[in-house]
């Protein structure tokens, strides 16, 4: 209401001056709530006025107050000029009114939707079979899940996908390693982390033997590639073993999804994919796209600057660049998608680039519509993990940790206030979400090109920028929202008076900091950076401790207090909508 009031006043005020003017994108918060809510710049004008931008602010603002267009009780309350800046101060109470009847109706979150949505793939986790399913690769899970959330919010029709890789001779290597150590049974409990020790053990063992003797590592490795042959051949022996461990593997990556709230609508099988690939490699080299070299088959990309792109080995066998370029055709042709987006490490940077380049040399005209949101790598303080050498530390370790981590410092917190504990349903609950939150937080608030270093303490504490910390505030705006609607028994469905008071500084500056989410979530989805709804939260939950501090909400005069309660009321809802993009639930106590 307020900005689209700005808009009007300014296309008013410049008359033709306005023409070819982008008002909208123009408009700018002031660093300082002291300085207005909206400001206009007039940079974009001294060209065309021929005087210089702070001259043009001051007579703007002046035409502005002398032609009376500011009506008491409006959404404008003054203008000023403010160096090269016009500066525009909204009526507090009027704005607070209109953010709550705007999400009372939720015409506030259809400002989220686009005007252009489009369907489109997200794939995330990608994680392989038997290997560990580690610390490392929840960064990819939930920064995958929140831009779905983020996507759909948006208005489009998402397609969340999951690419498995459940074939190949890393898995050989894992399955020829239970062979050779038939002696060495299964665990009742984290099979996956035991078939996780066996690849990294194999992968030891032919390293070790590639060191010291050729011979061995000949013998060694012969026997891993034969093992790869029997199970592209469908041999029962192995077929069987491949099987059952395979389904230990996706039961516990489905748990683990689950504990972390995160769904899929498809699921991708690399060993689905290698009959399509052969035959997309195999087209190719028809139509001259791929050529021989050395044995092996390539995509030459010397013009683009990208080397030659392998999409076969000399022994015949497929890779991770064959099975993606049967997999790019199957999402557009099967699934009628606009755009395909691939979340993976940043170490993937190159292989995409070879990707996409493929495809074009291939004359699909669709991998312009692939995008690869890259992401840097989660270290521990002691270095970076490694599955290969076993340095990895497993999601179940990893979730009990945090949760040990978790239940210590709210059994030290509610000491501390005299409370007794929670109900043993309501602590299982309160608990489970915490984890939840400061791992997905823990990761999230980070840019993508920015490392993460994953340090238990460091991100369960209840104060900083944790998880923990946003959930104490949801759990303290929550409270006061029952406390206040108890005692006062507040209406708030009658308007709040002109005269209520509200307004102050701590006030105002919680209240402008609501009203941006929108522009927050549409920069989140152009930039593919949950970092950036994540980094809101905290700056809003800082906002609303000096408000908490600053400002009493039972205690206040009538007409403040309801306004105050209206205020948390905002607050309580548009946070929940920022923690769900997230993948967070909020808490009701801690």
């Amino acid at each position: 209401m307020f900005r689209q009031a700005v808009i009007e006043l300014l296309r008013q005020a410049l008359g033709e001056d306005a023409a070819g003017l982008e008002l909208e994108a123009l408009l700018t918060q002031p660093p300082k709530v002291e300085m207005g809510d909206l400001a206009f710049p007039c940079f974009p004008l001294a060209k065309v006025r021929r005087m210089a931008p702070p001259k043009i602010a001051a007579e703007l603002a002046e035409a502005i107050d002398a032609a009376g267009t500011l009506a008491a009780g409006g959404p404008i309350a003054r203008v000023a000029a403010l160096g090269p800046y016009v500066n525009f101060f909204a009526d507090p109470g009027a704005q607070l009114q209109s953010l709550y009847d705007s999400l009372q109706d939720e015409s506030f979150f259809a400002q989220l939707l686009r005007d252009d949505p489009t369907r489109v793939m997200i794939e995330f986790s990608q994680p392989n079979t038997h290997k560990i399913f580690h610390v490392g690769h929840l960064r990819n899970v939930v920064l995958g899940d929140s831009l779905v959330r983020i996507f759909r919010a948006r208005g489009n029709d998402v397609v969340a996908a999951n690419y498995y890789g459940d074939f190949g001779i890393d898995v050989a290597k894992c399955l020829w390693w239970l062979r050779s150590h038939p002696h060495e049974e299964a665990p009742a409990e984290h099979r996956v982390a035991w078939l996780g020790m066996a690849y990294a053990a194999a992968t030891d063992a032919l390293k070790k033997a590639e060191a010291e003797s050729p011979e061995e590592h000949a013998r060694m490795h012969g026997a891993v590639r034969d093992v790869l042959r029997a199970m592209e051949e469908g041999e029962p022996e192995i077929t069987a073993l491949y099987d059952e461990t395979r389904r230990w593997c996706l039961e516990d990556f489905a748990a683990g999804y689950d504990t972390l709230g995160v769904r899929f609508d498809h699921d991708f099988f690399e060993s689905k994919l290698e009959e399509p690939a052969r035959q997309v490699v195999d087209a190719n080299i028809e139509k001259g796209v791929f050529v021989e070299s050395q044995g092996a088959i390539i995509c030459d990309l010397e013009e683009e600057k990208l080397g030659a792109a392998l999409v076969r080995k000399s022994d015949g066998a497929s890779l991770y660049m064959t099975w993606d370029l049967a997999l790019a055709q199957e999402k557009f042709d099967d699934f009628d998608i606009q755009k395909s987006i691939y979340v993976t490490a940043s170490e993937q940077d190159f292989h995409f680039r070879q990707l996409f380049a493929t495809l074009k040399r291939m004359g699909y005209k669709r991998a312009e519509d692939c995008r690869h949101v890259s992401y840097e790598l989660v270290m521990l303080p002691e270095g970076k993990m490694s599955s290969r050498s076993g340095t990895a530390i497993p999601m179940y370790i990893l979730l009990e940790r945090v949760r040990k981590s978790i239940e210590a410092k709210v059994a030290a917190a509610r000491e501390k206030r005299g409370a007794g504990p929670l109900a043993p349903d309501v602590h299982e609950e309160t608990v489970r979400r915490i984890v939840v939150a400061c791992l997905r937080y823990g990761y999230l608030r980070m840019g993508n090109n920015r490392q993460v270093i994953f340090d238990v303490e460091e991100w369960t504490t209840p104060e900083g920028d944790t998880g923990a910390y946003l959930l104490y505030v949801m759990a303290r705006v929550a409270g006061i929202h029952r406390k206040v609607a108890e005692e006062a028994g507040i209406d708030l469905g009658v308007p709040l008076p002109a005269n209520s008071g509200f307004g102050n500084e701590s006030e105002r500056a919680l209240l402008n900091h609501l009203l941006h989410y929108p522009d927050v979530v549409a920069r989140a989805e152009k930039t593919c950076d949950p970092s950036v709804v994540a980094n809101w939260l905290f700056d809003m939950a800082k906002r609303f401790s000096r408000f908490y501090q600053e400002c009493p909400v039972l205690k206040a005069d009538p007409g403040l207090r309801e306004a105050r309660l209206m205020l948390v009321v905002c607050t309580e809802t548009v946070a929940r909508s920022a923690l769900d993009l997230l993948g967070i639930e909020p808490v009701e106590i801690m």
